[in-house]
């Protein structure tokens, strides 16, 4: 359950940190989600070598369940940022925040039950593991763009 939690915070601040504004004077292009969806399913499809019946019928799937633990993430941020601070709001606000917790991951549960009709145990796995080195090489990439000031570098190459 941790080990979920980590992924989803990681994959949620990885798109945010894509949505960020771009600096035009560093020659950053504005943030296209289409394109970065792209991105995704084809370096998923590639890792998990999914083929194109498989990918046309895992990533509705894989997109409908993103897209509702995003809005359960939304409504974890929107607690933390709207949190008073007294005893009796903080008390409120964690027993919401574990509960949101629990939905995201029965969201993930309940989509990787129906995924694993069409699409196979080894292949989906592999989809996760994909899925965790693309998010950790956008947020290296990323720190690496704020390190330096160069585009997909996090390190110097001289």
């Amino acid at each position: 359950m941790k080990k979920l939690f980590i992924l989803i915070v990681v994959a949620f601040a990885s798109i945010n940190i894509f949505a960020q504004q771009p600096d035009p004077q560093k020659g950053q292009p504005p943030f296209n989600p289409e394109k970065f969806q792209k991105m995704v399913e084809e370096s998923l499809t590639k890792a998990a070598c999914l083929t194109d019946d498989e990918a046309k019928a895992f990533f509705p799937l894989y997109n409908e369940m993103r897209a509702k633990q995003r809005d359960l993430g939304k409504q974890v941020y929107e607690l933390k940022k709207n949190c008073k601070g007294d005893a009796k709001s903080c008390s409120e606000t964690i027993l919401k925040l574990k509960q949101l917790q629990v939905d995201i991951a029965q969201v993930e549960e309940n989509y990787y039950k129906r995924i694993l009709k069409v699409v196979p145990a080894d292949k989906v796995f592999k989809v996760i593991k994909a899925e965790d080195d693309f998010h950790r090489r956008m947020v290296q990439r990323q720190r690496g763009d704020r390190r330096d000031g160069r585009k997909g570098r996090g390190h110097d190459h001289n």
